[in-house]
């Protein structure tokens, strides 16, 4: 966790804020969200395409695809968008404790 510090807290608080399992994600939505430096956000992105290979320790979500956008405009950078998602093991967990089968 040491590479990555407090960025997994970080989007579960995200997740949890949007009451979401599985949800579109951008590094600018979370930029504006958190108030994150432009060095803090190259450090969410490389945590965001690490959990694409697969978890990370205990976090609970990964990465199931990630796409690349065009900007407004045609000299803007392209975008990433991360589908970040609930990893089935803690989405059993949570169904389990809600009372749900």
């Amino acid at each position: 966790m040491r590479k990555y510090p407090g960025i997994p807290e970080l989007l579960e608080v995200y997740m949890q804020e949007q009451g979401s399992t599985e949800r579109w994600v951008t590094v600018q939505e979370l930029r504006d969200r958190f108030c994150l430096t432009r060095y803090q956000c190259n450090t969410v992105s490389g945590f965001l395409r690490r959990l694409e290979f697969g978890p990370f320790g205990q976090f609970p979500f990964i990465v199931a695809k990630i796409t690349r956008e065009d900007g407004e405009n045609p000299s803007d950078p392209k975008k990433c968008r991360y589908l970040l998602k609930l990893r089935v093991q803690y989405a059993l967990k949570r169904e389990h404790v809600h009372g749900t089968q």
